[in-house]
């Protein structure tokens, strides 16, 4: 999904691969828990927030631009 919306331009490249990077490591919890690391896992929460909240405003750019389109 990702690559398709840094294709598109919805997203820039650094944020498509740290997405990609965090959809990874969200695979490793679900399939692997007992291999976990919550130190990791914390401090990924506390430094990586912010790529969320980046993705959240580019989407919501990005439905807001389209719908101004229709």
């Amino acid at each position: 999904m990702f690559k398709v919306l840094k294709e598109e331009r919805i997203i820039g490249k650094e944020l498509a691969t740290k997405l990609e990077d965090m959809a990874r490591f969200r695979n490793l919890l679900v399939h692997r828990y007992g291999e976990v690391d919550n130190r990791r896992v914390l401090e990924i929460i506390k430094h990586n927030l912010k790529d969320v909240e980046e993705f959240e405003k580019k989407i919501e750019k990005f439905i807001k631009n389209r719908s101004k389109r229709e």
